[in-house]
C-alpha cells in the first residue's frame, strides 16, 4: 500500500489512535521511527520515508476523536520525536487550541522556546496519562470497540530471552491479583487509582502491578511466601529497575514515580535500609 495522504488518514488513522491509546494508559509514548514501522510491518505500507509524513495521520486522528468530543486532551502529543521524546512542531495547533495558547502554533516556537514547549507537553500528558475515557472515545469516533491490546512489533533479538516469567506459583498469582483489587488496603492514598497487572515495560520486564494515579504512577513488585532472602533482595533491585524505566517511558520531564514492595513476610534487617536508601515503600501482606 502507498503511502498517499489519502491512504495514510484512511488505514493508518485507526491503528495509530490505538497505539496511542495504549500508549496513554501505560503512560508511554510512541516514537515517529515505531510508529511507521508498525505501519509497514502490520498494516501493510510501503516504505513511508520522512517521519514528517506521521503528521498526516496524527492529525487526522486528532480531528476525527475531537469531532466525538471537543474538549479531551490531545493523545496525538504522545507520537514524539526520537531525539528528544517531544512531539514534533506539526502538533502545536493542536496543543494551541487545548490550553489556549496561540503562541504554541507560531512558526519556530518548538525549537526556540524549548522550556514552555516542555511544560506545554508535560500539562497534556499528564491530562493524556490522567483521562478515563479513551474506550469510549474510541467506539464513538470509529464504530468498533477499542482492542483490548494492541502487541508491538517484534523484535529479533533472541539470545537471552527466557519463556516469561518461568511459571507462576499459586502464592504468587494470588498475592498479586489482591494488590491489584486492594490499592485501598495498601495506602489510602491510592483508593481511587486505575490498576493494571502484568504490565510489559518497553524494556520488556513485567511489572507485576502498576497503579495509575491522576499525577502519579506506583510500580510494585510483589513476593509471596515462597520468596526466600535472595528473592526478597532480587525484589528490591526490580523496584528500581522498573521505576527507571517506567520514568525513562514517560514523556514528561520530572514524572512522579513511586515504587513499592510487598512481602507476605518481614524483610531481613540488610534489606531495609536499602528500601530507605533508594525510597522504596514497603508493605507486609498476612499469608
Amino acid at each position: 500500500m502507498k503511502p498517499t495522504n489519502e491512504n495514510l488518514r484512511e488505514h493508518a488513522v485507526p491503528p495509530l489512535t490505538q497505539w496511542l491509546i495504549h500508549a496513554a494508559k501505560r503512560r508511554s509514548s510512541i516514537t515517529y521511527g515505531e510508529a511507521q514501522l508498525r505501519l509497514e510491518k502490520e498494516i501493510g505500507f510501503s516504505r513511508i520515508g520522512r517521519s514528517s509524513r506521521m503528521g498526516v495521520p496524527a492529525g487526522a486522528l486528532m480531528d476525527r476523536i475531537w469531532a466525538v468530543r471537543d474538549d479531551c486532551p490531545p493523545v496525538n502529543v504522545l507520537l514524539v520525536r526520537q531525539d528528544d521524546r517531544l512531539p514534533g512542531k506539526g502538533v502545536g495547533g493542536y496543543m494551541a487550541k487545548y490550553l489556549n495558547n496561540p503562541r504554541l502554533k507560531s512558526k519556530g516556537f518548538r525549537d526556540e522556546n524549548r522550556k514552555q514547549w516542555q511544560s506545554a507537553c508535560d500539562e497534556i500528558a499528564t491530562a493524556v496519562y490522567a483521562f478515563n475515557g479513551w474506550g469510549q472515545i474510541y467506539a464513538e469516533a470509529f464504530g468498533e470497540r477499542l482492542p483490548d491490546l494492541v502487541p508491538s512489533a517484534e523484535g529479533s533479538e533472541k539470545d537471552g530471552i527466557r519463556n516469561a516469567r518461568g511459571g507462576e506459583g499459586p502464592n504468587h498469582e494470588a498475592l498479586r491479583l489482591w494488590v491489584k483489587k486492594h490499592p485501598r488496603k495498601i495506602r489510602q492514598a491510592y483508593a481511587s487509582f486505575r490498576t493494571d497487572t502484568e504490565v510489559v515495560l518497553d524494556s520488556a520486564d513485567r511489572v507485576d502491578v502498576v497503579y495509575y494515579g491522576p499525577d502519579s504512577t506506583v510500580v510494585i513488585e510483589v513476593k509471596s511466601s515462597d520468596s526466600n532472602d535472595t528473592d526478597l533482595r532480587r525484589g528490591v533491585f526490580q523496584c528500581i529497575k522498573y521505576r527507571a524505566v517506567m520514568a525513562a517511558m514517560d514523556i514528561r520531564l520530572k514524572p512522579r514515580i513511586e515504587a513499592l514492595l510487598v512481602t507476605q513476610r518481614k524483610l531481613p534487617s540488610d534489606l531495609r535500609p536499602l528500601l530507605r536508601l533508594h525510597n522504596i515503600r514497603h508493605f507486609i501482606k498476612a499469608p
